[in-house]
């Protein structure tokens, strides 16, 4: 019996100590925040290809090889590396037409062959001009332009960066009105990162050769949610 009292009392004893030691939990703040980074573009991606029509299905494979060997010269030429080129596209298929006597079933008229690259131009300062020799060299297709940078992770990192200074900008400006500041992080969340998003800007327009390439910017974004302890 003296030891279920003793027990019981020392029970009694530590829940009354974890009761009198339990912190409130703290009052926080949480904000939003973006951050945002242009940058001139140093590279760009664009496809090209050739397309080629014969009555006969060999035909129209020869002419098309013969043109993407002019084409694959010409990217020589450029010194495109060959992890820089990337088949994008074969395709071989009949085109059908009526028959000219008017009857309602279609026939074979010709094959169609089309071949496509995609491309990574790393010289920017030939863009226009290497558009120009493609076309001259027997390419018919050019679709898909667009411009990047080499050093898109570091661009988005700071874009980051900058997100969480911004949402701390926040917390400090509404802890303030609120007669308190801001404590510490307890929680960051990335809530969206994004590239880029082409911005043309003026006088970005170049003219090259004979084909006008405007490289304009390119815009990094990312969004962060940060929970920060307010501290009365």
């Amino acid at each position: 019996m003296r030891f279920l009292a003793l027990c019981l009392i020392l029970a009694t004893t530590l829940s009354c100590h974890a009761a009198d030691t339990t912190a409130p939990s703290p009052s926080t703040i949480s904000v939003s925040g973006e951050g945002v980074v242009t940058a001139v573009p140093d590279m760009a991606s664009v496809s090209v290809g050739v397309t080629t029509q014969a009555k006969d299905a060999a035909e129209a494979m020869a002419a098309n090889n013969r043109a993407m060997a002019s084409l694959v010269a010409t990217l020589d030429t450029f010194s495109i590396a060959p992890t820089d080129r990337q088949s994008s596209g074969f395709n071989v298929y009949p085109r059908y037409d009526r028959p000219a006597d008017g009857r309602n079933s279609t026939e074979i008229t010709s094959y169609v062959v089309s071949n496509q690259l995609t491309i990574r131009v790393r010289n920017i300062d030939r863009l226009g001009e290497l558009l120009s020799a493609v076309v001259t060299s027997g390419s018919n297709q050019l679709g898909s332009l667009s411009f990047g940078n080499s050093n898109a992770a570091d661009l988005l990192d700071e874009a980051r960066a900058l997100a969480v200074k911004d949402a701390q900008r926040k917390a400090s400006l509404y802890a303030a009105a609120a007669g308190g500041k801001v404590g510490r992080v307890a929680s960051i969340t990335e809530s969206g990162a994004s590239q880029p998003g082409p911005m043309m800007r003026a006088g970005m327009m170049m003219q090259m050769e004979a084909v006008p390439v405007a490289a304009g910017e390119n815009e990094y974004r990312a969004g962060v949610s940060v929970v920060f302890e307010l501290e009365q």
